[in-house]
């Protein structure tokens, strides 16, 4: 059996003053790890020494999980750039779980495939009895599994201590015995599930609404409805005006085109997990080879026959999309209707390669084709594809041959027909150059963490 990613450690301490009964019950030394690096590594105030561990009590971490749970689990993080709304914040971010206890700024959200773990060090301006010491570059992947299983064995041994304790009768008690009667209903998990994908908490997603997307879900694919319903909200609730905005995509004219893919190419399989970027290399090197491109730079024309959309036809559309939002839609007999959305002729040029990808991550008998700014594995799929699709890092070191200066960066930027920005990503990916972001203040944190806006 292997070991699982995420490791929510403790040790059960003396109550202490505490006046609520569950949290002077729940006292433990709380040690928090991802892939074996410690999230909870901190500097104690009082005693000036340095643990992997802190006292708190993990009755309110409980609490914040188990109502989290169903958010946590299928709501991803809107991208980068975006300031997730308040409702957001508080079912992802751990100092969410606040009572007057000083946690780990450590944030959670899924990517459709696993759970993503932010970390960051308390920042060194704040005086606090605990400041936590570590954080991370990138954030951690968490399998599915892992992540339930360990958060659920989490929450039964603190039921399991306040039992012991005879303080059965608790808050977290009734919570997680909800949460796992909805787990038992298919029906109930169903309606949950979606609720979280559209950004609302247990029951408070209207009716209507959550109806009207339940009735969709067959004809878009459920997966591409939840990458849909994640873009377009962008950290916020999913309201009546993104519904029609989905509706419309059925409106558009968009592009009509049948790609020619290999059939060797297959979609990325569960056990890509936390580097996408592997198997979507592998995938564009594929389907270069497929079409017999090689190395060489790929002309518009080239990428469009990718696609099936004839040259005439993409120099003659008018662009219909003004959504976050590039769809396409499957059409009969293999054909798809392609909607994009970007303006700039290198912005349009990935967007087609994007597509294309995601003619390969999804099956087309699965749902509408999506293309966006969140970070979920598909969307992290996409960028890799088309990135190396049209910028072989191969080709692209022997035209730079060891000289990865700015200019040259722009000449091979050129050479290829994309943006500088994809050049120095694909390097920065592939261990040729480093970037300035080193971890230093709140590091990979995409916006000010709760614990510090509050």
């Amino acid at each position: 059996m292997s070991k699982s990613r995420l490791k929510l450690g403790f040790q059960w301490e003396s109550a202490g003053n505490e006046t609520v009964e569950a949290y002077q019950h729940t006292m433990a030394r709380l040690s928090l790890a991802a892939n074996g690096y410690s999230l909870t590594r901190n500097e104690d105030g009082w005693s000036r020494t340095v643990k992997d561990d802190v006292l708190v009590s993990l009755y309110p971490l409980a609490i914040w999980f188990a109502s989290s749970w169903w958010r946590l689990l299928y709501e991803p993080h809107p991208g980068k750039g975006v300031r997730p709304s308040v409702s957001w914040r508080m079912a992802h971010e751990m100092a969410a779980a606040n009572q007057g206890f000083v946690w780990p700024t450590v944030m959670f959200a899924t990517d459709g495939e696993g759970v993503q773990v932010w970390s960051s060090p308390s920042p060194d301006e704040r005086e606090q009895s605990v400041r936590y010491l570590n954080g991370s570059r990138f954030p951690f992947f968490i399998p599915m599994d892992d992540f339930r299983s360990e958060v659920s064995a989490f929450i039964e041994a603190v039921l399991s201590r306040l039992q012991d304790c005879d303080c059965a009768d608790s808050e977290l008690t009734e919570l997680w015995t909800i949460v796992r009667e909805e787990l038992a209903d298919p029906r109930m998990a169903r309606a949950r599930i979606f609720e979280a994908m559209m950004g609302y908490d247990p029951e408070e997603c209207p009716q209507a609404l959550l109806d009207t997307m339940v009735c969709m879900a067959p004809r878009v694919g459920e997966q591409s409805l939840a990458e849909l319903m994640s873009a377009l909200s962008r950290g916020q609730e999913f309201g009546k005006g993104h519904e029609s905005e989905i509706e419309r995509f059925a409106e558009l004219k968009g592009l009509e085109g049948k790609p020619d893919l290999p059939e060797g190419v297959t979609p990325p399989s569960e056990g890509a997990g936390d580097a996408p970027w592997r198997t979507a290399v592998l995938d564009a090197i594929s389907i270069r080879n497929h079409l017999g491109w090689g190395l060489e730079p790929l002309s518009n024309k080239k990428l469009l026959d990718a696609l099936g959309i004839t040259s005439r036809a993409a120099e003659g559309y008018t662009l219909e999309n003004a959504s976050k939002v590039s769809v396409a839609i499957p059409q009969s007999h293999g054909a798809i209707r392609f909607m994009p959305r970007k303006k700039h002729p290198l912005g349009r040029r990935f967007e087609y390669a994007r597509l294309l990808a995601d003619c390969v991550f999804r099956q087309r008998d699965e749902g509408w084709l999506v293309s966006s700014d969140l970070s979920t594995f598909r969307q992290k799929y996409q960028r890799a594809f088309a990135a190396e699709l049209l910028c072989p890092i191969e080709g692209v070191e022997a035209f730079m041959q060891d000289d990865f200066s700015e200019s040259s960066i722009e000449d091979v930027a050129e050479h290829y027909n994309v943006s500088p920005t994809i050049v120095t990503n694909l390097l920065v990916s592939n261990g040729l150059i480093k970037t300035d972001d080193a971890v230093s203040g709140n590091g990979n944190w995409p916006y000010l963490p709760l614990v510090a806006a509050c």
